[in-house]
């Protein structure tokens, strides 16, 4: 079947992609400002995982829902047009960050006479020879510090046409191809991109082992859309997921509250650390955020009050513009960082630079949001004038 897509596939949006990925975003700037205090309130704190396994779980199933749609109806050709626009449109971002990033750290090099910051954010490379480096750059090689995580979501969203039509032919096939490639990463050391400059230098986000959860995610996205979330609704799979969320809890703080050099859940914290790296996305904190999202679904209805609320707005009105959201957050964690490091900054600088950005975040996203509903209403008058007209 061919043509628009049926009611069903057309539901209210999900508020719980919005508010959690605005959480995420507030998360991911927090975190990027070293030494920070706030950090001690973001998501890292409630387990293994943080905000970034966050942020591409529901980019993951954010991208299943929304394209996943198109090829369930048949419309293969305008899914993959659409998923390729949102690729450009994420690569165009992403370069013009790269640019503003790099301008701001060759400036404050230049007034501080010094490269310890080009240095600490992996830009010396550019400073010494930008030709090359910008090459690598529209290459997605070169991935200064805090310029990690779009070059992985745009790889991974540039291979989801053949997952999406994977999902409608030989969804098994898929999964366990994606599981296997996960498995093998894990087990291997070599399977990973090469990034610039040095020839053992690879990607921080390793997309051979990010896929996994992406792709999975994606499945649950594509699922959802048909109403099938018969998996989820099972008891034991909800309360395995607390039981391990609250595992994960206490390993992450344990060690923060007791002198625990000789006990047995140090000796047992210290065996599982190897297994808790991120660049190949770790099973343990697959694991976690994949319990989380388990938690979520099962417990936070799409709609719920709670979201809609002026108390989540400011979450909600971020993840609904997060692309915009996240590039400003990145450029903002690094003023902050210089800020603070240069002002000797103490809890309560750290404070105000941490609440500062998030104010400024939410007032853009607000600004945006006020933008896009006066477009949509100028639409709606020409839309209606014309049909007007016609009759």
């Amino acid at each position: 079947m061919t043509g628009s897509l049926p009611p069903y596939m057309s539901p209210p949006r999900d508020l719980r992609l919005d508010f959690f990925r605005g959480l995420a975003l507030f998360c991911i700037f927090i975190d990027h400002i070293p030494n920070n205090v706030a950090s001690a309130f973001t998501i890292q704190v409630l387990g293994l995982a943080d905000a970034a396994e966050v942020f591409i779980l529901i980019a993951g199933y954010a991208a299943g829902m929304v394209y996943g749609r198109h090829f369930i109806a048949g419309n293969t050709v305008v899914g993959i047009a659409r998923i390729y626009n949102r690729v450009w449109q994420l690569y165009v971002a992403h370069i013009f960050m790269f640019v503003i990033f790099l301008a701001t750290v060759a400036r404050t090099v230049a007034v501080l006479n010094s490269s310890l910051y080009a240095e600490e954010l992996r830009a010396a490379d550019f400073l010494a020879e930008p030709d090359v480096a910008i090459a690598k750059a529209l290459m997605l090689q070169f991935q200064p510090q805090l310029m990690d995580i779009l070059p992985l979501y745009i790889v991974l969203l540039a291979l989801l046409p053949g997952v999406l039509w994977g999902f409608r032919h030989v969804p098994g096939l898929v999964l366990s191809a994606s599981l296997a490639l996960w498995l093998a990463v894990q087990a291997t050391d070599g399977l990973a991109l090469p990034a610039y400059p040095g020839p053992d230098l690879v990607w921080p986000f390793n997309p051979f082992g990010w896929q996994a959860l992406f792709f999975l995610s994606a499945y649950f996205g594509w699922r959802g859309v048909q109403g099938d979330i018969s998996l989820l609704g099972r008891p034991w799979l909800l309360w395995g997921a607390v039981a391990y969320a609250v595992f994960c809890l206490w390993m992450r703080n344990y060690t923060l509250f007791h002198d625990a050099s000789d006990s047995l859940p140090a000796t047992l914290i210290l065996e599982l650390w190897p297994y808790l790296g991120k660049t190949d996305l770790s099973p343990l904190r697959f694991a976690n955020v994949l319990a989380w999202g388990v938690i979520v679904a099962r417990l936070v209805h799409p709609q719920a009050r709670i979201l809609a609320g002026g108390l989540a707005r400011p979450f909600v009105l971020c993840g609904r513009h997060s692309l915009h959201i996240f590039c400003l957050g990145i450029l903002l964690s690094v003023i902050g960082h210089f800020i603070i490091d240069e002002m000797y900054g103490g809890v309560g600088v750290q404070l105000a630079i941490s609440l500062g950005g998030v104010a400024i975040m939410v007032g853009v996203a607000a600004v945006m949001e006020w933008f896009a509903g006066v477009s949509q209403r100028r639409h709606r008058v020409t839309d209606g004038a014309h049909k007007a007209g016609a009759r």
